[in-house]
């Protein structure tokens, strides 16, 4: 079986000889030692190369985007992915203040600013013009006014460049990658305002979530027209304690949500992928069982928060999973560690099929390329 057909195959149940591999995120600097140069394929270092090129204009921008295409087909050739994706950017900045801190938004407008760290390969807000915490329900109800004008103006403003950049990625991926497609995000921002609105005006984060709901619905319509078979969605609402909202709140006013874009997805031919990391565990049920969402992928599965594929595969048979291998064993374990733990999880997983092979979450900046080597010839990729 192709490679390629390896990730569908993930999808339909089939056991393989060995399983997809693909990666969601993959820091620059591993890329840049694999390639022998220095590349831009993901993770937040790539923000930080984005905002540098921006600030150097259109030209030097152009040329990155370029330059972060060219190798992310060039590193998923050498390490025999299965799939290939369009990395996360976070758009173009307003100012560079510094070599290493930028604002996105001008002075007079809703700007925040960031900084990048370049011993901890970290690039995050510092500052706020208006910081995320709580003010009160008008505030809430403004950003919700906000939520639901941008996705009535989609069609408009976004839906011509989302297909054309989809189009030119599946084409470009052809015979040799599923192409994996951002697409049907929904989720609640993890910050003091937006937790405290859950309890104070749960109503609100509702219509929020619904606004979300309404662009997620057109870009799956947009990747079916085009002919793309899988979306990678989910959003981000856990820590290793759980998640940050209550299994209440994520029954009542979470999970109908998904569950529209599970359902949207399914009614067009394409598999949608769920991703957030943290303890899950108190609302699995919701998410994957068929009384709940029924979402048919999971991935960022955190081991360290004690989330564990074959106890997620035996409770849900029909649930593909992706990653799996601790982003903290490939970062600090040994070659040994990490193939020792590929080595297990295979045995386990693979006869069921339903598995692509990645790290957790991303490929952090600073992992050893012995140990993301070690990963795939373990797993029979490399």
């Amino acid at each position: 079986m192709a490679d390629k057909e390896l990730f569908l195959a993930a999808f339909r149940g089939e056991a393989t000889t060995r399983p997809p591999a693909w990666e969601q995120a993959f820091a620059s600097d591993v890329a840049s030692r694999i390639l022998g140069r220095a590349a831009a394929t993901g993770t937040v270092t790539l923000h930080y190369q984005e905002a540098v090129a921006s600030t150097e204009g259109d030209a030097a921008y152009d040329e990155f985007l370029r330059q972060v295409e060219d190798d992310q087909f060039e590193l998923a050739r050498q390490l025999r992915w299965s799939g290939v994706s369009y990395p996360w950017l976070r758009g173009r900045p307003s100012a560079r203040l510094d070599n290493y801190t930028f604002r996105y938004g001008e002075e007079d407008e809703d700007w925040v600013i960031y900084r990048y760290d370049p011993e901890t390969f970290t690039y995050g807000p510092i500052a706020y013009a208006n910081p995320p915490v709580w003010q009160d329900v008008d505030a809430i109800r403004r950003k919700v006014k906000n939520a639901w004008e941008n996705a009535e103006k989609w069609d408009a403003d976004e839906r011509s460049e989302y297909e054309a950049l989809n189009k030119h990625w599946l084409e470009r991926s052809d015979d040799e990658f599923t192409y994996v497609a951002g697409a049907g995000g929904l989720a609640v921002p993890l910050n003091e305002e937006w937790m405290i609105a859950c309890v104070f005006c749960p109503e609100l984060v509702a219509e929020y979530l619904d606004a979300q709901v309404s662009v997620g619905l057109k870009q799956l319509d947009v990747l079916a027209k085009l002919g793309v078979r899988v979306a990678n969605g989910g959003g981000d609402l856990a820590s290793k304690n759980g998640p940050l909202y209550g299994p209440k709140f994520f029954h009542d006013i979470v999970m109908p949500r998904y569950k529209r874009v599970a359902d949207h997805a399914k009614a067009l031919g394409i598999y949608y992928m769920f991703r957030s990391d943290g303890d899950l565990w108190s609302i699995t049920d919701m998410l994957f069982g068929e009384a709940g969402a029924g979402l048919e992928g999971y991935g960022e599965i955190d081991y360290d928060s004690g989330m564990r594929i074959p106890e997620l595969q035996a409770r849900y048979p029909k649930l593909t999973c992706f990653g799996g291998v601790p982003c903290s064993v490939l970062h600090d374990g040994t070659e040994a560690d990490v193939r020792g733990f590929v080595r297990d999880l295979m045995e386990q997983v693979l006869p069921h099929g339903r598995w692509i092979l990645a790290s957790s979450n991303s490929v952090l900046a600073g992992t050893p390329v012995r140990n993301v080597v070690g990963m795939l010839e373990e797993g029979g990729v490399l």
